[in-house]
């Protein structure tokens, strides 16, 4: 049985659609494959070892099939098509969340995570403040990347977050006073 803990798929080709063939991989931890053209998040629920999952810049529109990663600290999801934040209710020990660059409006379904430290949703479609206030639930968050989003056009933009999230040690590539 193979005991690989860390794969990084580089393919010069950027060719990869689909996640296949890692079924005996059960101690995997980190797996990246990023940049390709992968379109669903599949064939993924028996790394339960994984820790780091990295399906940076493919073309995702949804979040789907983590509920068996219960393990996983890092999810890096940014540079997709995704327009909803969902399906991580089984992804309790996430410290670290990328979803920038996708087509997401609301903050929504992240109460949950109760370890998040680092939300990285800028460069979205972010206009209402309501949904914003659901980071108020996550009373580990440190660092968010709320930039480039239409709430961040709004004057008091980092005085609301701030309280919003009390929490908050950096806003965007700031720090908090």
């Amino acid at each position: 049985m193979l005991h690989y803990s860390y794969i990084k798929f580089s393919n010069y080709l950027n060719i990869l659609q689909q996640i296949e063939n890692l079924d005996g991989l059960k101690n995997l931890q980190y797996l990246y494959l990023g940049k390709n053209k992968i379109t669903e998040i599949s064939n993924v629920d028996t790394l339960t070892s994984l820790t780091c999952l990295s399906l940076q810049s493919n073309r995702l529109t949804k979040i789907e099939n983590l509920n068996n990663l219960k393990e996983l600290t890092e999810l890096y999801l940014s540079e997709n098509g995704i327009e909803k934040i969902e399906n991580l209710d089984g992804n309790t020990k996430l410290e670290t969340l990328d979803l920038a660059q996708n087509k997401i409006k609301a903050i929504e379904n992240i109460s949950h995570l109760e370890k998040l430290q680092e939300f990285w949703i800028n460069n979205n479609e972010i206009s209402d403040w309501n949904t914003v206030e659901c980071l108020s639930a996550v009373k580990t968050l440190a660092t968010v990347y709320l930039e480039k989003n239409p709430v961040a056009e709004d004057p008091m933009y980092r005085r609301k977050l701030k309280l919003i999230a009390p929490s908050l040690t950096q806003i965007d590539a700031t720090l908090c006073r």
